[in-house]
């Protein structure tokens, strides 16, 4: 299944700080405590099924955000949750992506997209150890993306 591609309208994309990258390598770092069913922000019910049928039939719109914390050394998916368990669901192949690049990043910072509390420690994964940008391509950021 091809879904449109509607991401490549965004401001992100079109200053080269999204690319696709493969969904089973964003699947090892999505939020397990993200239900498929609420949206840990404000507790309403996210429907899965119409999520799907929307993109399904509008295309995605915004890319995915993983977010580093370069002080704290940890990353997470920020944003995307839903939409990677329906991806990985659909078995698509690849998925749009940005990194957001913050001092800090978990459920304690003030801007959290989500709630959930899953963090993963980078060690040597991470090419960069400070960034004037606060968004680049995941293939800047992770060396197992290269």
């Amino acid at each position: 299944m091809q879904i449109k591609e509607s991401w490549r309208n965004s401001s992100l994309y079109k200053q080269g700080k999204v690319e696709l990258v493969p969904i089973d390598w964003v699947w090892k770092y999505w939020g397990r405590d993200v239900s498929p069913k609420t949206n840990l922000i404000d507790g309403t019910e996210v429907d899965m099924d119409t999520l799907w049928e929307n993109i399904c039939k509008e295309g995605l719109h915004e890319p995915l955000i993983m977010r580093i914390g370069l002080k704290n050394k940890k990353f997470r998916l920020e944003a995307g949750n839903h939409r990677i368990q329906l991806f990985h669901k659909n078995n698509i192949k690849t998925i749009p992506l940005t990194v957001q690049v913050r001092d800090e990043c978990g459920s304690h910072v003030d801007d959290v997209m989500t709630d959930a509390s899953h963090n993963f420690d980078f060690e040597n994964e991470i090419l960069i150890s400070d960034s004037k940008e606060e968004y680049l391509k995941p293939s800047e950021v992770f060396r197992n993306l290269l």
